[in-house]
């Protein structure tokens, strides 16, 4: 092997174990799975979701009952939460109108993200919203556009 090839080996060897490891530390862990993500109603519902919410394109997932959308994972949606029973944390029926209207429930809120929880709903959907800045007021927005599809669980209960 000449001079210029164990060169040219050494510039390919460091460039494949440059990309591999470029790869391995860039991956995010993946979202897991709700409990029941797996369940029937869950698949038709990821079926039934929008490739995209607000301008966000959707992520190819590979967890059963998950659905991201936006690249830093703005938005995510796991079907097949536990389902919540009667609580006293804000109830929101959210909805392009009354009629096609989901209840939701504000479950968690930290400076970057709100959680919410359907309710009445079996299996459960839980939406995480991601925001900048600790505004988020658009984040009941995401839940219009998911009305639809999310509607489609069966509804058990409402909220009062």
């Amino acid at each position: 092997m000449t001079r210029r090839q164990r060169i040219w080996s050494v510039v390919v060897v460091v460039a494949v174990v440059a990309a591999a490891a470029t790869a391995v530390l860039s991956r995010t862990p993946a979202v897991e799975a709700a409990p029941a993500g797996g369940s029937p109603a869950c698949a038709q519902l990821l079926q039934r979701l929008p490739a995209s919410l607000d301008g966000l394109g959707r992520v190819p997932q590979g967890a059963p009952g998950v659905a991201v959308w936006g690249g830093d994972r703005d938005v995510v949606l796991r079907c097949g939460a536990a389902v919540i029973g009667p609580t006293t944390k804000e109830c929101l029926p959210i909805g392009p109108d009354e009629a096609t209207s989901v209840d939701w429930v504000r479950d968690a809120q930290s400076d970057r993200a709100v959680r919410f929880l359907t309710y009445g709903r079996d299996p459960a959907v839980e939406v995480t919203v991601r925001f900048a800045g600790g505004d988020p007021t658009g984040a009941p927005s995401m839940l219009v556009d998911l009305a639809a599809p999310v509607g489609a669980v069966p509804q058990t209960r409402a909220c009062v």
